[in-house]
């Protein structure tokens, strides 16, 4: 097969000169599409170009970096959970807190498989826990990402990305970070409860090249959030979105971009209806920084219902101090992404921040977010491997009269590869959150260690 085109990293195709599709030139082609699959190693994946944010890649589609085939593996874990967090009430009438230990068994997919103008990348992790003094705490967490990408034609790409799961821990799910923004979609991340959460999302773009320096995407997701427990509110919505980007030189790229939100809710009456724009800039500072920012501002209608302090005389009357009334709120919010990232070979460098709305967490409901934070990975030891990240992120309600919701969280894993296929892992994490002007505050941990058994010569990494 001969192309006549070369991948521009976030997925923008420039000319170039004939050549046969070889194993580096297949690597960077997998960096444009696989927007799902989870840490990676094995092929080198070329820089392309600064990316653009309005499109929702991962650090590691930025430039550098390695990619694996498709690579099972299962887990055995011992661990220990401090801050279990139920949604009951213990005989004071407070919110318990559980400490317990428990052991889990792990599997799970990750990495890509590639056409002549196809690739599909995979991300999936499964469990099965068990807590034995605390059966209610049992149960099974999926989480699943998908990507795939086919290059119709020398200046179109279309992409599809799917993430879905079940999960019942409140540290939320994975973050496939290498290859999608993870703050691009509004899948839950800052749950209250250790409580059953289902997330759906599905994200479809296509990309055009519109001569050497000029290109557009046009892309849309819808999301489903439903809760467990009836009391917990759930969201359904979907973003259309699009952008125009030109490259300048070789290492910046500027663009705008323009996106409508929409958010609904279940058990409740009203929905929030977003329109935002945004300017783009992206650069390559030196030979390994990436950077990018994005700012803009949204538009935020909101119609719902909220409860109100009723006039004395009225609550004389009616016996009642309070009451309910429907409203609709015109919010104008400032919005921006910063993402600055040094990926090498067997390495990765991240800091971000992002400032937007939010559906929520099924108590705080559409939101004003804010989140930064650092992340790192390396494999460069023959046999180790490492990550670590920490973070910060908010919510203020922007349809309810509460306090704003503040977490931080940190953590940390290391792998060992004892033998060809047998690895062994360890890892903790720390998270604390807490609702301003309420007494809810609580910290919990999580510690493991386990052994982990998959194919492949190089050490599996699973943060």
């Amino acid at each position: 097969m001969r192309l006549k085109i070369a991948p521009v990293g976030d997925g923008v195709w420039e000319n170039g000169v004939n050549e046969k599709l070889t194993g580096a030139r297949r690597a960077r082609i997998a960096a444009v599409v696989l927007v799902a699959a989870g840490p990676l190693s094995a092929q080198r994946v070329e820089y392309g170009g600064p990316t653009i944010l309005s499109r929702g890649a991962g650090t590691l589609m930025r430039g550098g970096g390695e990619a694996i085939r498709l690579r099972p593996f299962v887990r055995l874990t011992g661990f220990y959970d401090s801050g279990l967090t139920p949604f009951s009430l213990d005989p004071q009438g407070q919110v318990p807190e559980v400490n317990h230990y428990g052991a889990a068994v792990e599997f799970g997919v990750l990495g890509y498989r590639q056409w002549r103008r196809t690739v599909l990348g995979a991300d999936y992790r499964g469990n099965y826990r068990h807590y034995p003094a605390q059966t209610y705490f049992n149960g099974t967490d999926h989480h699943l990402a998908l990507g795939v990408a086919h290059q119709v034609s020398r200046r179109v790409v279309m992409s599809l990305r799917q993430q879905a799961g079940v999960f019942s821990r409140s540290f939320g799910i994975p973050d496939a970070q290498g290859f999608l923004d993870p703050y691009f979609s509004p899948t839950p991340r800052n749950e209250l409860f250790d409580a059953q959460v289902y997330y759906l999302s599905s994200l479809g773009d296509v990309t055009f090249q519109m001569g050497r320096h000029w290109s557009s995407n046009l892309g849309g997701s819808g999301f489903v959030v439903r809760r467990r427990h009836a009391s917990l509110i759930g969201v359904q919505g979907w973003i259309a979105r699009g952008d125009v980007a030109r490259r300048v030189g070789r290492n910046h790229a500027i663009g705008f971009d323009y996106d409508y939100v929409h958010f609904g809710f279940t058990r409740l009456f009203g929905t929030a209806d977003g329109h935002g724009v945004g300017f783009n800039w992206a650069a390559r500072l030196g030979r390994r920084w990436d950077f990018g920012v994005r700012a803009g501002a949204v538009r935020l209608e909101i119609k719902g219902l909220r409860r109100v302090t009723l006039d004395p005389v009225v609550a004389a009357i009616l016996g009642q101090t309070t009451g309910i009334e429907a409203f609709h709120s015109l919010n104008y919010l400032g919005r921006g992404d910063a993402r600055l990232s040094r990926v090498f070979r067997r390495s990765r460098l991240g800091f971000y921040y992002s400032r937007g709305i939010h559906p929520g967490n099924g108590i705080f409901l559409t939101s004003a977010a804010e989140s930064a934070g650092v992340d790192f990975s390396y494999t460069g030891f023959r046999k180790w491997n490492l990550g670590a990240s920490a973070g910060y992120s908010r919510l203020a309600s922007l349809s309810e009269q509460l306090g704003s919701y503040v977490s931080y969280h940190a953590g940390g894993g290391v792998g060992y590869q004892m033998f060809r296929h047998t690895h062994f892992t360890a890892r903790a994490d720390a998270r604390n959150f807490e609702i301003h002007g309420s007494s809810f505050r609580r910290t919990t941990y999580h510690v493991s260690i386990g052994l982990a058994f998959s194919p492949g010569e190089v050490p599996l990494s699973l943060w």
